[in-house]
């Protein structure tokens, strides 16, 4: 199965789909989310993390599914709130014990989960603050209720710092709270132009991951890991204990168990709880919906308006080679088998797997590398040209501020960016193609090294100070 399809009878008793050391196997080849990296200490930190929003369903669900997404928030020395949606007063039978008395117990086992969180040793720029908040919404029910619950998630953003980061379970985890939570995260950070990430819970019990991300996998494919380091693994396992009432039956057979079966078995725990948390990115647009649906979505080999822009492109590059370029969101490689004419080395990339295969099959140059990546995975070493082509406006706040940050570190000096944006509106924009060219010229250390308008488009070239074309051939 893949993420998108749930058993509509699954509640979480069941065994597992997939053996823990196939899921092991998975993780390993998943790629580490590109906003983060390691540091000296062995913490995986995200490079820029104003602030973090955590949608739970149920109280346990914010540490089983996104103990390490709260970790870095608190390692970033950045405001983490807990939206607890419920009570988790439905795991029990009313006839076991009272909803009252069960929405104290549960609420108290997160609130101490939470200070174990808390002991987590600071990051470099400090520990971040951990703030609960409960919803009472009704357990079990919260279908009926995700219209408030996006309305909670958004009054939530107001109060914490542009470009936080929303995170919820994925909008198909199998449990119908789960679910309901991912869609009112996914439709409140589209209101809000929040980054979104979604975590699995119950996913790994019904579904079974490809053996390895592929390209024709496309939602496994979006797929990014984060590395549980051996603190983080200490105190989420003592979070965990602290959920007594879901771990026996003290309160009486929890709903759906058998005799004697607790809500979260060591089966259940031991195939959710892996050395590295997997997540899903959001994306604004479909992408892979868009190409798998069309082989050419955008008219590139059609339309005239297409064909000149990329002729305009190539026309601004300064320099007549360029030894390694960068084309994030590459498409079906328009432009990339114009630039493999002129760079020693280009790497494409795109999130949608059909946009690769169809680049791939246009562009069959040995010196273009295409690879199945989001924005945040920028790659290692210098450039010597950045391409930025009809992409900005669909990148979140957060996912900007990221991008400008690794393109000023990795562009080496003599070295281009040229950015390319359609100027007419877009209602699934993030930013004007008027606002990205100010962002960019507000680069500290960069120039304005050439520059294209028209009522279509804008075009730029900035870069570190260097000479002009004319100077660098013959006005020395």
């Amino acid at each position: 199965m893949t993420p998108g399809e749930t058993p509509p009878t699954f509640h979480g008793a069941q065994a597992p789909r997939t053996t823990r050391a196939a899921l092991d196997h998975y993780d390993a080849a998943v790629p580490e989310w590109g906003i983060g990296e390691i540091d000296d200490a062995g913490r995986w930190i995200p490079h820029e993390l104003p602030g973090l929003l955590v949608v739970a369903p149920h109280p346990d669900d914010e540490v089983l599914g996104a103990a390490a997404l709260i970790a870095a928030g608190l390692r970033s020395g950045s405001p983490v709130r807990v939206l607890a949606a419920t009570d988790g007063t439905g795991s029990h039978p009313a006839s076991s014990i009272p909803a009252d008395q069960l929405a104290e117990i549960r609420t108290a086992e997160s609130e101490a989960a939470m200070t174990e969180l808390r002991s987590l040793t600071p990051g470099p720029r400090g520990l971040g603050s951990l703030e609960r908040i409960r919803l009472q919404l009704p357990d079990g029910e919260l279908n009926a209720h995700i219209e408030s619950l996006t309305e909670a998630i958004g009054a939530a953003l107001q109060d914490l710092p542009r470009g936080t980061l929303v995170t919820a379970p994925l909008s198909h985890d199998g449990h119908p709270d789960h679910d309901a939570c991912g869609d009112a995260a996914a439709a409140a950070a589209a209101q809000h132009n929040a980054p979104l990430v979604q975590y699995p819970v119950w996913l790994w019990l019904h579904s079974t991951p490809p053996a390895s991300p592929s390209r024709t996998e496309a939602r496994w494919a979006a797929a990014r890991s984060i590395p549980i380091d051996a603190e983080l693994a200490r105190v989420r396992a003592r979070a965990v204990v602290g959920f007594v009432s879901q771990l026996g039956t003290a309160h009486g057979t929890p709903a759906d168990r058998e005799p004697g079966e607790p809500v979260l078995t060591e089966t259940m725990l031991a195939t959710v709880l892996r050395e590295r948390q997997i997540v899903f990115p959001g994306t604004p647009l479909d992408f892979e919906g868009l190409h798998a649906g069309r082989a050419d979505p955008w008219g590139v080999t059609s339309r005239w308006y297409e064909q000149r822009k990329y002729a305009l492109t190539m026309a601004v590059l300064p320099q007549a080679r360029y030894r390694r370029a960068f084309e994030p969101g590459c498409s079906i490689g328009g432009v990339t088998e114009l630039l493999a004419q002129r760079c020693d080395a280009v790497l494409a990339t795109d999130i949608s797997g059909s946009a690769l295969q169809a680049a791939a099959q246009r562009v069959v140059a040995e010196n273009v590398t295409f690879q199945q990546a989001s924005i945040e995975d920028w790659p290692d070493g210098t450039i010597d040209l950045i391409l930025i082509s009809e992409l900005a406006y669909y990148l979140n706040d957060s996912q900007w501020v990221t991008v400008l940050g690794r393109a000023a570190q990795t562009l080496e000096s003599g070295g281009h960016l040229v950015s390319v944006h359609w100027r007419h509106p877009d209602a699934q924009a993030f930013r004007s193609a008027e606002q990205i060219r100010a962002d960019l010229r507000a680069v500290p250390g960069w120039d304005l090294h050439g520059s294209y308008a028209d009522r279509d488009m804008l075009i730029d070239v900035l870069g570190p100070a260097s000479p002009s074309v004319a100077q660098t051939e013959f006005l020395h």
